[in-house]
C-alpha cells in the first residue's frame, strides 16, 4: 500500500512539471477559420484553416469542434466534429432567413508523453476549451454560398485520399 501511495505521488508530481504545460496564447492567435458571413438555409461547411500552437516533440493535439446548430423544426442541437486532423471541417445549420449568431467551442486535447524509466512512459492529457461566436446572415431563395462549394470540393478531395 505504501508503494502504491509513493507511485501515485510521483505520477502527480511528474505531470505537474513545467515541461508538460502548454503556453497560454490568445484564442485568435491559435486558430484561423474559413467561415462565410453569408450562408444558405440548411447545412453549410466551415473549417479551421490554421492551427498555430507551438508544441514540444512529445506533444500531440487532438481537435474537436462543438457547434450549437439548428434543426429544420427550429430546435437546437449540439454537433461535434473531429477527424483526427489539426484543421477539421465542421457543419453549421440554420433554417430561417436573417441574422444569426453562430456559437461553437474548440476542444483542444493535448497529449504529452513523458518517459519515466527505460521501459515506461506516462501520458497526460490537457483539455483546453476555446469559445467563439460569429455573426452570419442566412439567405433564402436558393442561395448557394460560393465559399461553401469551395469547401465541399476541398473536403471531398482530402477525404478521398
Amino acid at each position: 500500500m505504501k508503494n502504491l501511495l509513493i507511485l501515485l505521488c510521483l505520477l502527480i508530481l511528474s505531470s505537474c512539471k513545467e515541461g508538460n504545460k502548454v503556453p497560454k496564447k490568445n484564442d485568435k492567435e491559435i486558430f484561423n477559420f474559413v467561415l462565410s458571413d453569408t450562408i444558405a438555409i440548411g447545412r453549410n461547411l466551415a473549417r479551421i484553416n490554421e492551427y498555430s500552437r507551438v508544441l514540444n516533440n512529445n506533444q500531440e493535439p487532438f481537435i474537436s469542434v462543438i457547434v450549437k446548430n439548428e434543426n429544420e423544426d427550429g430546435t437546437k442541437i449540439i454537433d461535434t466534429f473531429s477527424d483526427g486532423l489539426r484543421n477539421p471541417f465542421f457543419g453549421i445549420s440554420r433554417y430561417s432567413v436573417g441574422n444569426h449568431k453562430i456559437e461553437f467551442t474548440i476542444e483542444e486535447k493535448i497529449a504529452t508523453k513523458t518517459e519515466i524509466d527505460n521501459d515506461s512512459m506516462e501520458l497526460s492529457i490537457q483539455d483546453i476549451y476555446h469559445h467563439f461566436d460569429f455573426n452570419v446572415y442566412v439567405k433564402g431563395n436558393g442561395y448557394e454560398s460560393p465559399l461553401n462549394e469551395i469547401l465541399r470540393k476541398k473536403m471531398d478531395e482530402e477525404y478521398e485520399e
